[in-house]
């Protein structure tokens, strides 16, 4: 592989020495909103060197030392998030290692750390704490090289109130607890880079669901939790068969407070999952089954920068939707390819971002970009699309030999998209006809919409093509005629499509269509969120309110820039969604207030 020598997102020297490993020994102060402890970092120079250079984010140091040497630093700004320090050190020669240890505490403000009153949790009985380190907050907690190109192996002490319990993304060695705390110890053997470290605190439960899965919950919320999730062996060994073995010893779940910013997040060993995947039908697997996927496509095998981020989503989408289509049928995995060619990616292009944004690239030039800020659904969708054409190239099951083959290859390793593109070519070097087909500078590299549509199967969409044409078309008599067993009768991506498909419908008929199918007040987010999606698109003043409600209770960053972006642009909701994100924000994970603040920024507000 090619050697990687920067990272925009990233002030550190990884091309003149690494971190191995991190040892953190943390107490968790509720009342002051901070870590406070030491961080140990296990560095191996890979050139001669005697500067470290780390990425932090507002941490009060109080020591910084290697062995009885008490080191001298300095700390200027970064460019984009947080700080760098740079600490002098003695010259180290190649492949040398030392470790150096940090006193300090965090800031109440660290962006990985969401502290939650207990008013703010579902069963109101203890305050809460998550970490979330993804994409850049790991600085804010660690001092670090925040690259997904550094990967370290990580173990772990941490404090906690006594009748608080901790989960983390590593593998539980042991607990204890006395009168005043709880100590938790915690161990990652596998190199993983920064952004994947996570953990949570509070008053949550386990329920096994095999012997090496298990959900995490609030007393309230867990047993639904356990029936929601109980197949989650069965998506494990599936997902073996397509990519090979899970090298992560456990897969447990936990369900998040309602601010956690997306719908899944993929930390090794613990995937936090939202609550509003808990919908008590199972409807929403295919969340749980991206996150699984990602076991090997990102935590195994990472993208090198954030610029190569389809290696991570891309990848993952492609493999959910194979899982899907094992799991279920073809038409399933047909179903969502196509959902995300023309509900996703193309109106990310056309209408989110525009299609000269240069974040319609797959790889992307990032410097003096937030990555926090830019989440779309390129990577996802057009990255999973780019995959699609190639399996149809290749032939799918070549394209599967591939899959096990890269995952083999790159396993525990940061590539980019260069490395990716050459293993590709060696694997079908006997190809050579099917390889010059493949248009890979305007997939990789070009604006806009990708230039070659991959072949769906179209023939999946046909109910709910026609139940919106109804809708849409259809006479009074036929309107009056439509009934909630019959959209009842539609799978949940079904009627998710079919919402989006309402672009023409008269303002009249979406208000009765939301109350006939009880889209205004549905448990089912992404229903409600179609639904509110639609409505504001359409300037549907009756969903003003309901759409303010909507991003107050939920925090899924993907769902809230639109809903907000449609609230900002239109001038009968600006003012009342300014006031509610001011009101919200304390609530916010700060990925969601970066992210609206993105958007009033574009707006000029």
């Amino acid at each position: 592989m090619a050697k990687l020598v920067s990272d925009p997102s990233s002030c550190a020297n990884f091309h003149e020495v690494v971190v191995k490993h991190i040892d953190l020994n943390w107490t968790v102060d509720f009342e002051k909103k901070l870590l406070r402890g030491t961080a140990t970092l296990t560095i191996r120079a890979i050139e001669k060197v005697d500067k470290l250079i780390l990425d932090i984010c507002d941490q009060d140091f109080k020591n910084v030392s290697c062995g009885e040497a008490v080191l001298e630093y300095k700390i200027e700004p970064n460019e984009v998030y947080g700080q760098k320090m740079e600490i002098s050190i003695t010259t180290m020669e190649p492949n040398e290692e030392r470790k150096i240890r940090f006193d300090y505490e965090t800031s109440s403000k660290a962006g990985a750390l969401q502290f939650m009153s207990k008013e703010m949790t579902k069963d109101k009985m203890t305050d809460y704490l998550y970490c979330m380190s993804c994409y850049t907050y790991g600085r804010s907690i660690i001092p670090c090289m925040d690259t997904p190109s550094v990967k370290q192996t990580l173990s772990a002490k941490i404090g906690v109130p006594a009748e608080m319990n901790c989960a983390m993304s590593a593998i539980c060695k042991e607990r204890t607890t006395n009168d005043l705390k709880t100590n938790c110890v915690f161990e990652q053997p596998i190199p993983i880079p920064v952004y994947l470290f996570a953990f949570v605190v509070g008053r949550i439960e386990g329920r096994d669901l095999s012997p090496r899965c298990a959900v995490w919950a609030e007393p309230s919320v867990v047993d639904a939790a356990q029936r929601e999730f109980q197949e989650t062996e069965k998506l494990l060994q599936t997902a073996e068969k397509m990519a090979g073995p899970y090298v992560w010893g456990r897969y447990d779940l936990v369900v998040m407070p309602p601010s956690f910013p997306f719908g899944g997040m993929e930390n090794p060993c613990l995937t936090f999952v939202a609550p509003s995947v808990v919908v008590g039908d199972r409807s929403l697997v295919n969340v749980v089954v991206h996150e699984i996927a990602h076991s090997w496509t990102g935590n195994l095998v990472t993208n090198a920068t954030w610029e190569h981020y389809w290696l991570n989503e891309g990848y993952t989408v492609y493999l959910e939707r194979k899982l899907l289509g094992k799991l279920y049928t073809e038409k399933t995995r047909q179903f969502h390819c196509i959902q995300g060619w023309e509900d996703k990616m193309v109106p990310c292009i056309t209408d989110f971002l525009g299609v000269s944004n240069k974040l319609t690239k797959l790889v992307t030039d990032l410097k003096g970009e937030d990555i926090n800020e830019i989440y779309s659904e390129i990577p996802y969708e057009k990255g999973s699309a780019f995959l699609i054409y190639l399996e149809q190239v290749f032939g799918l099951e070549r394209f599967d030999e591939f899959l096990k083959h890269y995952v083999e290859k790159f396993q525990r390793q940061a590539i980019t998209t260069d490395d990716w593109k050459k293993c590709l070519e060696e694997f079908f070097s006997k190809e050579e006809s099917a390889l010059k087909s493949v248009d890979f500078d305007t997939w990789l590299n070009g604006l806009g919409i990708p230039p070659n549509k991959p072949d769906f199967h179209y023939d999946v969409m046909k109910r709910s093509q026609e139940l919106a044409e109804k809708w849409i078309k259809g006479s009074e008599e036929v309107v009056e005629s439509l009934t909630l067993e019959e959209f009842n009768e539609m799978q949940v991506y079904e009627q998710m499509r079919m919402l989006l498909l309402l672009k023409d419908i008269p303002e009249e008929r979406l208000e009765r269509l939301g109350s006939l199918y009880g889209l205004d007040k549905t448990e089912n987010t992404r229903l409600r969120f179609n639904f509110l999606y639609i409505s504001l698109r359409k300037r549907c003043a009756f969903v003003i309110n309901n759409a303010l409600d909507f991003v107050t209770e939920c925090g899924m960053v993907s769902y809230l820039k639109k809903i907000y972006k449609e609230l900002l642009e239109w001038t009968d909701s600006r003012k009342a969604a300014v006031q509610r994100f001011e009101a919200n924000k304390p609530s916010m994970h700060p990925m969601a207030v970066d992210a609206v603040n993105g958007i009033l920024k574009q707006f000029q507000i």
